[in-house]
């Protein structure tokens, strides 16, 4: 289905505003959520000039999942910000990057591993992994596939947090903000 920008820019403000308008009502957002993915996945939004839109989605999806504890929530909008990698805009690279690292880190097993497998498949997808990646740095993009892989992301959260999140993040040019809890409650980065 072909169509041109300026009407997919307006479909993905209605989908915004039926989004911000429903907040918080799982039966509405949730689906939403899942059509979104669909829509990155198949690639109908990949045009450039829809990244502000994208954003404004991205927001949408982060105050949705903020301080959820409603797995399928948090598993649809990691499919969300997984395909929103593959989009050729850096801001919107980065912004979907920390939120798959928050829920990388993410107190529910069930959810890391989710994040764990879907970062694994959004990387790999990549044609060009320069825009999440500081300089293009080939060893960190190995290595980041390679600890997401290899690592168990079902174990307890201090132990793979103690021996993955500071090295993980520094592949991506990041670094992670202080925890003041375990608490899945933490705020987002927006």
């Amino acid at each position: 289905m072909k169509a041109q920008p300026g009407l997919k820019s307006a479909f993905l403000k209605k989908i915004a505003t039926i989004f911000e308008k429903n907040l918080k009502d799982d039966r509405i957002t949730i689906p939403l959520m899942k059509t979104i993915e669909i829509l990155l996945q198949s690639d109908y939004l990949s045009e450039p000039v829809l990244a502000d839109d994208l954003i404004m989605i991205h927001g949408l999806c982060v105050k949705e999942c903020n301080k959820s504890k409603v797995i399928v929530k948090l598993m649809a909008s990691i499919g969300v910000f997984a395909n929103m990698l593959s989009f050729r805009n850096e801001e919107l690279n980065q912004k979907a990057l920390k939120s798959l690292l928050f829920l990388l880190y993410h107190s529910f097993p069930k959810v890391r591993k989710i994040t764990a497998e879907k970062l694994y498949t959004g990387l790999l997808a990549l044609e060009d992994y320069s825009m999440i990646i500081p300089g293009g740095d080939e060893e960190a993009f190995e290595q980041a596939i390679e600890m997401l892989s290899e690592t168990d992301w079902s174990q307890h959260l201090k132990e793979i947090a103690a021996a993955t999140k500071v090295a993980f993040y520094a592949f991506f040019g990041l670094k992670p903000k202080p925890k003041e809890s375990e608490d899945v409650e933490m705020k987002w980065d927006v």
